[in-house]
């Protein structure tokens, strides 16, 4: 580094003497085009895309997103100090209008086009949608995932989730240009000591992000909301500034293409720069195939992963830009790999989406037929869109055509485009507003459910001399591997009917929902059912799922105060009996602070039955019964559209058993309030109806004849509960 860095970055001309202008402008160089820089953009896409793409050898690849961070902050600042010095002065009116023509055109094309496909066909997309699509226009798509009801690390996949990182860049665009003016006028554009400011700033970011990392508490207060703690420090402007920050301080310190180096001195860059810029990138690549998904929501990505790498990218990007460090330069300049890294932004905006709605994630053969895609989109785009408009081809076009023979002609061409675009663009939005929410686990045909020979003697105009609740020993009997010899509760006796029809809510996770919205016609003479289930939640409201697939990744920390909600639907819906149905997330080995517990463990088992018994406790608290339904033996299965990948813990059946053991203890515990209800016993026993898609869309969650197959073994038991 030599002095005159010092002063390459200078303020307003009126705060530096003549000769000091003078020995600038004739000193410094612009720094232009860098192709080693597209080169390392075009790299670290490529390890978010294929980490995005599923594979089980690239789950680190988000750590590609903090080299964009450190390569953007290293430009933007350098481009703005070039502008300082070849103007006196920076327009902020012209930095924000390059960074409009070069970012919005390209996403709002993408938006459009991904609203129209999922209006169109992708229709399960539409809630989601409406609530991203907003946050994404303004570039506020990072805040929206924290403060919203989908967090990043929820199993659920929105198609604009990705889009949290431009948010953040974005946001440094409209900030960074005011700090740069305003540290240069302050400073007297001091080069090193504004940098030296940014670097203590990024230090203490790292700092509080390993404080906050470290800290016991599942959620954080922020602007007066409680916020998951990791998905705050994952996705938020502040935390994830240390990037931006370094690559611009940076940009303030180090321009060799600003010097003439020659000699001993020239080697000895070019040997440091080459050796140095090559094993930074390659520790970058190591750390990204070595370290799994799941350290997303680990202290160490925060106080040791997230720092490291975002250093190593600042050394290859000061490679990048050396004159000296030929290798580097040659590598990462090599003519294709800048062309990748020149439609970096429009391979980053297409690939989720077309991603997510070809499913690649659990249809692994899809992955290339994706990638294929992606690349044809994406180049349309910079062809058609991003190069026309961010070169000025748009605006000389209309120049062209007030000054010419042909201006009506051309004039109609636009206006005719312009509108079409518009129309197109409103008839989207109407839909996205109009749509009736399309969920997934909703079945297409009608079921209709059959009372049988059971429901016969409990019609409303008869009435029952003695009825034995399924709360007796006979009730306890199963088949399968749910099969148990521990008694649910005393029997009791019903001298009369209930009220038909009985009013009922569904509480519990995902499983409880589609049991739920999948009830069969005709099910409302007995059961008057409304939803109250919370996806994604069953007992546990902190700690993290451990599974044998690799990669998978879901915290329980956004489910605090599952059990209020659950008490808040049977209030509301002034429900005598809760159906309770869990056991998609009980059966999984969860880690709490670093710690592992094992499932089937005291520990584990005591951690299931204190969370189910605050659920009855907030039940019995509104008067609500609780009627604990027999867990299902499961058969995960990969399917189009399914949040969430088939887990094998689900399908272990051994697991199962004991979970249902784990639901009678807690009805014979509490006799009054809590009743055991088997299930069909046909999932354990049947092959064929456990394993069918018709039955259980994805081999856990009911479709119609699944539902109905469940209502029709557990509605007359739960109508012969005395309550």
């Amino acid at each position: 580094m030599s002095d005159t860095t010092d002063t390459t970055d200078t303020t307003d001309s009126r705060l530096l003497d003549t000769a000091e202008l003078r020995r600038l402008h004739t000193s410094a160089r612009p720094m232009g085009q860098q192709p080693a820089l597209d080169g390392i953009r075009a790299l670290s896409v490529t390890i978010v895309i294929l980490y995005h793409a599923g594979f089980t050898w690239m789950h680190g690849g988000f750590f590609g997103v903090e080299v964009f961070f450190v390569v953007s902050g290293f430009l933007i600042t350098a481009l703005l100090v070039d502008e300082r010095v070849a103007n006196g002065r920076v327009s902020l009116r012209g930095f924000w209008a390059r960074r409009a023509r070069r970012l919005l055109p390209a996403l709002f094309v993408m938006l459009l086009a991904v609203s129209l496909w999922t209006v169109l066909v992708a229709t399960e997309h539409i809630t989601q949608l409406r609530t991203d699509l907003l946050p994404a226009i303004f570039y506020a798509s990072n805040w929206a995932q924290i403060f919203g009801d989908v967090p990043y690390f929820s199993p659920a996949v929105p198609l604009l989730r990705h889009l949290w990182s431009l948010a953040v860049e974005e946001q440094w665009y409209l900030l960074w240009p005011l700090a740069f003016v305003g540290l240069q006028a302050v400073l007297r554009g001091r080069a090193r000591w504004i940098a030296a400011v940014l670097t203590l700033v990024a230090a203490g970011v790292m700092v509080w992000s390993a404080w906050l990392a470290a800290s016991s508490e599942a959620l954080l207060s922020f602007a007066g909301q409680r916020v998951d703690r990791f998905n705050f420090l994952y996705l938020n402007t502040f935390t994830r500034s240390s990037g931006l920050l370094l690559g611009a301080a940076a940009a303030l310190v180090w321009r060799p293409w600003a010097r003439d180096v020659a000699g001993g001195r020239a080697a000895a860059v070019r040997w440091a720069g080459d050796g140095i810029g090559v094993a930074a990138m390659a520790g970058i690549v190591v750390i990204a195939v070595t370290r799994s998904e799941g350290i997303l929501a680990d202290p160490s990505l925060y106080r040791l992963w997230l720092p490291v790498v975002t250093l190593l990218s600042l050394v290859v990007v000061a490679a990048a830009v050396s004159p000296g460090a030929r290798l580097t330069r040659a590598v990462f300049g090599w003519r294709p790999v800048v062309l990748v890294g020149q439609r970096s932004y429009g391979l980053y905006l297409w690939h989720w989406p077309i991603f997510v709605f070809l499913d690649v994630r659990s249809q692994h053969w899809r992955v290339l037929p994706a990638l294929a895609l992606t690349v044809l989109v994406s180049e349309a785009c910079y062809r058609w869109v991003e190069r026309p408009v961010r070169s000025g081809a748009v605006a000389r076009w209309w120049r062209s055509a007030a000054a010419s023979d042909e201006r009506l002609r051309r004039n109609r061409i636009a206006l005719a485009a312009g509108s079409t675009v518009v129309l197109v663009a409103f008839a989207v939005g109407v839909r996205l507003v109009k749509a009736d929410p399309v969920d997934v686990a909703q079945g297409e045909i009608d079921a209709v459910f059959d009372a049988g020979a059971a429901l016969e003697a409990a019609a409303p105009s008869t009435t029952l001399t003695s009825v034995t609740t399924l709360a007796g020993t006979a009730t306890v009997a199963s088949t399968g591997p749910s099969a148990s010899t521990v008694p649910a509760s005393t029997t009791s006796t019903s001298t009369t009917l209930p009220t038909l029809p009985r009013r009922t809510v569904i509480v519990g996770d995902s499983t409880a929902h589609s049991l739920a919205i999948n009830a069969p016609n005709g099910l409302d003479a007995y059961l008057d059912l409304s939803d109250g289930s919370v996806s994604g939640c069953g007992v546990q409201a902190d700690g993290r799922v451990r599974s044998a697939r690799t990669g998978f990744n879901r915290s329980f920390d956004d489910c605090e105060g599952w059990e209020q909600r659950w008490a808040k639907a049977a209030k509301e819906h002034r429900a005598e009996l809760a159906v309770v149905a869990i056991g998609a997330w009980e059966v999984f080995d969860v880690e709490v602070d670093g710690r592992l517990i094992p499932f089937g463990t005291p520990e584990a088992d005591a951690r299931i039955t204190a969370g189910l018994q605050r659920g009855i406790d907030a039940l019995r608290y509104v008067g609500t019964h609780a009627a604990l339904i027999e867990v299902p033996c499961m058969r995960p299965q990969d399917v189009e559209g399914a949040g969430v990948p088939a887990l094998p813990e689900r399908g272990d059946d051994a697991r199962v058993a004991h979970l249902n053991d784990l639901l009678r203890q807690v009805a014979a515990a509490n006799p009054e309030s809590v009743t055991f209800v088997a299930g069909p016993t046909a999932w354990c026993t049947d092959p064929v109806i456990a394993a069918s898609l018709a039955y259980r869309w994805d081999g856990v969650h009911v479709y119609d004849e699944g539902a109905k197959l469940e209502f029709e073994a557990i509605t007359s038991p739960l109508l012969q509960i005395p309550l």
